[in-house]
Order: structure tokens, then sequence, then C-alpha cells
């Protein structure tokens, strides 16, 4: 018998266990993020100290067959941000797939939240995998069209061993002679690792940031100070001028499985002051990059929204990719409705 519960290990247990039962069923298929301990130290457990209303496991013989995860937050629907919660990692062991386990949590995790009065679940669902199919079939689950990504490749060779498909190596093996470090010459001066004094001025950024938003991750200060900072996970670079913060890149580290295993930043955020012109911006993130590159990062990818120009992203050598992530909005709370069309703005986990 299945017992249903909120989950009572740590961030160590979580990670072997979503990482194995994902490995076991993709690993040979898909390109697939490594969540580490620190990664879900910091985004769900906190060293222990994150509250675990939406961390809800399936337990058989006392041993955890299942996961579904979600961390409490404030979630911008229309013109207003209302109580939510933010993730996903639904995960059955497979030796107890096709026994109604997924539905059971997704019950669950949809009574937690009319208990506690939060309106959605919002996340992100990776292409190719059963997740889609899985919540198309859920009541109240709402699934919208995929998100394109912005990519920036630092190391073609590496991209190119790793590709799991054929036609990819192809296109990588023929695009390294035009790759071009431009953000090599960008000069540092006026930027900065990100302090705890500058959260005032980050918080003003992203609010501003957030007014072309109807659909999407919303910030408290609380949790940006955790988005910005935290342990050595996230790396956060502003650009300080005349004395005050005129814009931040935030951005963390994954390993990435394929054919062979590489490190790959993922952009969660970028935000400016509206008078800040490209040029300043463009330096900035490529600041944030040089020290990607010194980190032997092999590619650097961000979901791409309303909240930055594309052409910033072209000056500064990226390039737009294919949708490879579907926005999944878990409705349990009645009457709730998305805008028409939404624009979104979330993160890439």
């Amino acid at each position: 018998m299945v017992e249903l519960r909120t989950f009572d290990g740590d961030a160590k247990e979580a990670s072997r266990f979503i990482n194995g039962v994902w490995q076991e069923l993709y690993g040979k298929k898909l390109p697939l993020a490594i969540w580490d301990e620190h990664f879900f130290d910091w985004l769900l457990f906190r060293e222990g100290k994150a509250p675990r209303d939406y961390l809800v496991g399936a337990y058989a013989d006392g041993k955890l067959v299942g996961t579904l995860f979600a961390e409490p937050a404030r979630i911008r629907l229309g013109t207003q941000d209302v109580d939510g919660t933010y993730g996903s990692w639904a995960s059955v062991a497979p030796s107890h797939r096709r026994q109604g386990i997924g539905g059971k949590l997704a019950q669950e995790m949809f009574q937690r939240h009319r208990e506690r009065g939060a309106r959605l679940l919002l996340g992100c669902v990776a292409a190719g995998t059963d997740g889609a199919g899985f919540w198309h079939q859920t009541k109240h689950a709402r699934i919208l069209n995929g998100m394109g990504l912005w990519v920036h490749v630092f190391d073609a060779q590496a991209l190119t061993r790793w590709s799991m498909h054929a036609s990819e190596r192809a296109l990588f093996t023929m695009a390294r002679p035009f790759l071009r470090h431009r953000f090599r010459r960008a000069q540092a001066q006026s930027i900065r690792p990100y302090r705890p004094s500058d959260l005032p001025r980050c918080m003003a950024l992203v609010q501003r940031m957030m007014k072309a938003v109807t659909l999407g991750y919303g910030y408290t200060t609380e949790r940006l100070a955790h988005q910005l900072q935290y342990r050595e996970v996230p790396r956060t670079f502003v650009l300080e001028q005349a004395g005050e913060v005129q814009g931040f890149v935030n951005s963390y580290s994954l390993r990435m499985t394929g054919r062979e295993t590489m490190t790959a930043e993922v952009v969660d955020m970028m935000a400016f002051e509206d008078a800040v012109p490209v040029t300043e911006r463009r330096r900035l993130l490529q600041v944030a990059m040089q020290d990607m590159e010194r980190r032997g990062v092999s590619c650097a990818a961000m979901l791409r929204g309303p909240c930055i120009p594309a052409s910033l992203m072209w000056r500064a050598g990226w390039v737009p990719f294919p949708g490879e992530a579907n926005v999944t909005c878990l409705l349990p709370a009645p009457g709730v409705e998305l805008p028409a069309a939404p624009s979104v703005f979330t993160h890439l986990r």
C-alpha cells in the first residue's frame, strides 16, 4: 500500500531519488540536467529551514517511490500577484509506475493548495518526457505552448561530443568556425558581484521588469535575496553607476548528461533601469559570460520571454533555439482564470 505524506528526507535524498528515476527512464534518449543536492537545497530545503507544505512523497513499505515538489511563491496572474507555488519534479520509481501514484501525488498537491489558499502551481515540463502527457490527463491542468531558448555556445567541441543527436552534432561542427567570443573584449569597470546591500535596488528593477508580465514567477524581497545569493549556487553580477545599481544578471550552473557530461549555465534573470543603454546592458551580460567561460561552462541558456529584448541577446552572441519547455499551470483553486494570451516570465528548471 502506498502512503502519501510530506517528504521527510533532505536535499541529498531528493537529488539521489529524482536523478535516479529520470536517468533510468530517459537517460538513454534525452539530455538531462543533474539536480544535485546543492541545487535542491537552494530552491527547496535551505538547510532544512524551508517550509515543507508542498514537498509531497509517496512511500511503499517506508521506501520512497514518488515525489512531487513545489515551493511557495507569489505568482503573477494578470495584473496581480497571488499566492501559489512553483515546481514539479514529478517522479515515480520505474518499479511502481502504472499504479496511479502520479495521479495520487497530484491530488494530494491539489488538496494542499486548497487548504492553504494557494491558487495555482506554475512550472516547466521538459520536452520529450512523459510530463506533458500526464498533465494533459490531469483535471485543472493547462499546458501552454513551448517556450524557446536563447543559447550561447562557449565550447562547440564539447557540445559536439555531448549531443545525443547526429543532426545537432553536425550543426555544432559546421558552426564552430563562426563562433566568436566577442564578449572577451568587455571591460569590467563598474561591474561587480552582488552584495546584500544591493537588494532594495534589485527589487525595484525586478518590479519594473515585471510590468510586461501577465503570468509568471513573482518575487518578494525575501525570495529575491535568496535567488540572488545563497552559498555558491547562484551567481549575480551588478552594474553600478553613480553609486546605484542600474542592472543585474543572475545565473546558476548545472551538469548535463548526454553522450558525455558537460557544464551548462542557466540565466534566470536580467533586469535593468530603463535609462541604461544597450551597450552597457550588453557589457554587463558579457562580463557575466566571461565568468562562465572561466569556470568551464560549455554553453548557456535562458528562456525567451517579454522581459529581455532580442536585440540585446543577438548583440551579445546568443542565438534563438526552438521551444524546449512547456509551461504548466495547475489550477486547484476554483474560479482561477488564466490570461487569454499570457505574457510569460518563468524559470528553466
